[in-house]
């Protein structure tokens, strides 16, 4: 990128080309593809320990996290998913299994309002969803600012980007209101 770009035009070109590669994995792929990416995940040292896991109900031209999900509850973590509040605003909220989830407003699964709310300073592990990553933690979102605005209030939160092969970029734009990730993984890279 240079330095007279401007970094909403280049993440909309980016978001573009990401979204068109994951669109582009075979369907047969994508179960494999998704758990190679999870265990990835999962034997990432920091990882290991975590007490409450913040994950992601996927679409279905995302990379689904489920297999790391049905993991991370096994070793007896906590997790939590994120539920759309309002502009801008997530809420988290504790569940047990995948089938208290329900439809949002955006048809991507969430927890009833009912659920049990989660503060963000008690999440050890975010598992964050994107359209696009680079190598150093650059993120490139849906646009709407949701998870920027989340993890500033989760300094303390390890932070994993997961996707396909195709959806990491050479270098993302990051602008001062972006929070880089710790780490990102695909079916065959790990960055951390």
């Amino acid at each position: 990128m240079s330095p007279h770009s401007n970094p909403s035009r280049e993440k909309a070109r980016i978001r573009l080309r990401a979204r068109s590669a994951r669109q582009s994995v075979p369907d047969f792929q994508r179960a494999s593809l998704s758990a190679e990416a999870c265990w990835r995940l999962l034997d990432l040292p920091r990882v290991i320990g975590v007490r409450t896991a913040l994950v992601y109900s996927s679409t279905p031209e995302e990379i689904d996290p489920i297999a790391a999900v049905r993991e991370l509850r096994a070793r007896g973590v906590r997790v939590v998913y994120p539920r759309v509040e309002g502009p801008g605003v997530l809420t988290l909220h504790e569940i047990d299994g995948e089938s208290e989830l329900e439809p949002s407003l955006f048809g991507i699964l969430e927890p009833h309002p009912q659920a049990p709310p989660v503060a963000p300073h008690e999440v050890d592990l975010v598992i964050v969803p994107g359209v696009a990553f680079d190598s150093h933690g650059g993120r490139v979102g849906y646009g709407g600012g949701f998870y920027d605005r989340l993890l500033e209030r989760m300094p303390q939160a390890y932070t994993v980007g997961i996707c396909f092969d195709g959806q990491l970029a050479e270098r993302v734009p990051v602008e001062p209101h972006d929070r880089t990730l710790d780490a990102i993984v695909t079916p065959t890279v790990t960055h951390a």
